[in-house]
């Protein structure tokens, strides 16, 4: 690239760069954006496997299958 020698030139090449800059910004914001989306689906998500989580566990413990009890050959 040349190196620019007069005043315009330069703002040329100053507004040039920002023109990239802010489309940049902008591709970034939206990626940004749909990440987020993304990972509020995935915390949802998780929310609701760690509820039927819970009620697998509170079922197991009221059926008497309780996961910390020894096998039946320990007593």
């Amino acid at each position: 690239m040349n190196t620019p020698n007069t005043l315009e030139d330069r703002i040329e090449v100053l507004e040039t760069s920002l023109a990239m800059q802010d489309r940049t910004i902008e591709e970034m914001n939206i990626f940004i954006i749909a990440q987020q989306n993304q990972i509020s689906e995935l915390e949802k998500k998780i929310d609701i496997l760690a509820g039927q989580m819970k009620d697998l566990k509170d079922m197991a413990s009221a059926s008497g299958n309780v996961e910390d009890a020894p096998p039946p050959h320990y007593s």
